[in-house]
C-alpha cells in the first residue's frame, strides 16, 4: 500500500477505500499540528506506525516543530523520542491536565 500526500493530509488506501489517514495544520512555516489519524478497525495498526514515519521525514525536511494531539501519536513519540522535531509543552495523553473528550450533546441548565 502506498501513501498518498495532500496538503494537510496522508493516506493509505487500497483501490478506492481508505485504509488509514493521518491530519495536520499547517499553523505557520515553522510548526505544523498533526491532530488526528485514522485507521479502519478491520487494518492493521502498523498503518498509523507509517503514516507517523512518513509525516515525521516531511515535518524534518520543512524543518518545522510539531505539537501532537492525536493520542496515538503522543504515545508513539514517547517511545520514539523526537525532540528537534516536537514542539515545546506538549499537552499530556493521560492524567487530570489531559485532552478530555468534548461531549456532542449540547446541555442547558434548563434541561
Amino acid at each position: 500500500m502506498a501513501i498518498s500526500e495532500t496538503p494537510g493530509a496522508l493516506a493509505s488506501s487500497t483501490g478506492d477505500q481508505l485504509n488509514a489517514s493521518l491530519h495536520y495544520l499547517v499553523l505557520s512555516p515553522q510548526q505544523w499540528v498533526l491532530e488526528q489519524i485514522f485507521v479502519r478497525p478491520e487494518q492493521p495498526v502498523s498503518l498509523a506506525v507509517d503514516l507517523i514515519k512518513r509525516f515525521t521525514s516531511l515535518a524534518q525536511a520543512a524543518q518545522v516543530t510539531v505539537k501532537v494531539l492525536d493520542p496515538y501519536a503522543k504515545r508513539y513519540f514517547t517511545h520514539h523520542p523526537a525532540p528537534d522535531l516536537l514542539a515545546a509543552h506538549q499537552l499530556p495523553v493521560t492524567g487530570p491536565h489531559a485532552v478530555q473528550p468534548v461531549d456532542l450533546n449540547y446541555h442547558t441548565e434548563e434541561e
